[in-house]
């Protein structure tokens, strides 16, 4: 791999969503949406209201218990959708289907990578566990009546993985009109306590990214950035990562200096920016290889 230029994580950060809608809160790993009519409810503190309305995108990683496939998988809402990888042919197949509780059903999709494939010849249905994120599933390939049984487990394990669920904040204030996120309070899904207020940046309320970026089995939040008069077009993102060290989400300067849509490749560990760059997460060292 030639490496042309490298950025370590900060060394508290790397020591080792498709969308949740919820009434004033945000539960990382719910299956069920609810929704209140108000969007937003006023905080008991007063300078802030609560978000009811942010979406958090979860994507899991997860690789079959056979070694033969991986799934990249955005579940949580009604239409999820997902690319399950042959890693003995390296072919891959993209689904979207529906979701009532924990049970998917997804059927393939057209692939412009290959001809002979048509909508719905694939089909994978099955139970999702959202607290350790298994996913039982059956895949049938529908013109030669074949099903195979599947077991897909978390690709990046850690013991005593934490399950939070999140409120979003933004300012009190009657003058201003956009609702942009600058608190949020990670809630113990055990507890129900607040562990952290996250403050001191501010972001766009539409949507909030939960998803293993630097591979190391907790997931981290991203934000789309809204400060210094920034649009979201312009694809600048704050980076809230988890740190087990500390049991706390911390910021990355290294990450926020790069500028472009991270999209995972759990597969080759790999984070590709949509702008030319892409990055190879190795050892805690984020090394530029394009």
């Amino acid at each position: 791999m030639s490496v042309i230029g490298t950025m370590k994580f900060s060394r508290t950060l790397v020591s080792g969503l498709f969308g949740v809608v919820l009434a004033g809160s945000t539960v990382a790993h719910a299956e069920i949406v609810q929704k209140t009519s108000a969007a937003t409810t006023t905080s008991t503190q007063g300078q802030f209201k609560n978000l009811n309305d942010v979406k958090i995108n979860m994507q899991r990683m997860l690789r079959s218990t056979d070694g033969q496939y991986f799934l990249d998988l955005y579940a949580g809402v009604w239409n999820p959708r997902a690319t399950l990888t042959d890693l003995k042919t390296d072919k891959s197949i993209r689904f979207e289907g529906l979701q009532k509780g924990h049970q998917l059903n997804l059927a393939s999709l057209i692939s412009p990578a290959d001809a002979s494939l048509e909508a719905g010849d694939y089909q994978l249905n099955g139970q999702l566990n959202a607290i350790t994120g298994s996913f039982t599933a059956k895949l049938v390939q529908k013109n030669q009546l074949q099903t195979k049984e599947l077991k897909f487990e978390p690709a990046f394990k850690v013991a005593d993985k934490p399950a939070f669920f999140f409120k979003f904040y933004t300012p009190n204030n009657a003058a201003t009109l956009n609702n942009f996120i600058e608190r949020i309070d990670v809630i113990d899904q055990k507890t129900k306590k607040v562990v952290q207020q996250l403050t001191g940046f501010k972001a766009y309320n539409q949507s909030v990214d939960y998803k293993d970026i630097n591979f190391d089995g907790h997931y981290d939040l991203i934000l789309s950035d809204a400060s210094n008069g920034r649009w979201a077009e312009d694809q600048h993102h704050i980076y809230w990562m988890y740190n087990p060290k500390t049991n706390k989400f911390q910021r990355s300067n290294q990450l926020e200096k790069i500028q472009g849509y991270p999209h995972l490749d759990g597969i080759k560990q790999q984070i590709n920016f949509a702008n030319g760059s892409i990055y190879q997460v190795e050892n805690g060292l984020l090394n530029k290889i394009q």
